[in-house]
């Protein structure tokens, strides 16, 4: 399994906190070549590039900007999952080289016999574009693996579009009337959708219990005739 990194929640802090010290990373309205440039011959940069040559990545260094600014989203992402359990179970896969291809998606998120895929696309071009583009990217990468995975893999995919976090000029950029970052409603999003996706069958689980005890109340009636309820009492 040929990836850039795979880390838990514990490993995404300890990346980004300690080998990248990105915690107040700002995402910049500014050409990628610029940004580019800004950090070529910082650590981070150079602990990203290492290791993506070692690993023998086909990338442009263009690219090793916007993996910072990935990380940082899911970084912001996680801090929003309320389900702690779920939350350090998760693996997390970046730059996941899809097999028989020469193709990579941004993330994968796994947990049992859930993945769920994520795209991201920076804001630059017009919204509704960017957005069906990668979204018909993630489909096209869920439809690889789908054909190559045993059928029993549940596969979702999850499209996200950065906004910009500061200005050309470093100034930061809120969202008007709050102190609020412009990403930071969309990773609540996408922590609430990551909640959803991987507790989905446990709810149905629920679902179907209830269904089964309501049957039997019709299959079953007391003899005699007394009101009964069928409400699930937690102790």
């Amino acid at each position: 399994m040929k990836c850039l990194f795979e880390l838990n929640h514990k490993k995404l802090n300890t990346l980004i906190k300690d080998k990248l010290q990105i915690e107040n990373w700002f995402i910049r309205n500014e050409k990628i070549s610029n940004r580019t440039d800004s950090i070529i011959y910082s650590n981070r940069f150079q602990f990203l590039r290492d290791r993506a040559t070692k690993l023998n990545f086909n990338f442009d260094e263009l690219e090793i900007v916007t993996w910072l600014d990935t990380l940082m989203i899911l970084y912001y992402t996680f801090d929003k999952i309320e389900d702690k359990e779920l939350k350090n179970r998760l693996t997390i896969l970046q730059e996941y080289c899809i097999p028989y291809s020469n193709k990579r998606a941004d993330y994968l998120l796994i947990l049992e016999n859930k993945i769920l895929i994520i795209e991201f696309s920076f804001n630059k071009l017009n919204y509704e574009l960017q957005y069906e583009t990668k979204l018909q990217q993630a489909i096209g990468y869920k439809e690889m693996l789908s054909n190559i995975l045993p059928k029993n893999i549940d596969i979702a995919t999850y499209t996200f579009i950065i906004e910009a976090e500061e200005d050309k000029n470093g100034n930061t950029i809120y969202l008007k009337g709050t102190d609020k970052l412009p990403n930071y409603y969309k990773t609540k999003d996408l922590a609430q959708y990551i909640e959803a996706f991987f507790k989905k069958d446990n709810e149905t689980a629920i679902n179907a219990l209830k269904n089964i005890n309501f049957t039997e109340e019709i299959i079953h009636p007391q003899k005699n005739n007394k009101k009964r309820t069928s409400e699930y009492i937690p102790f």
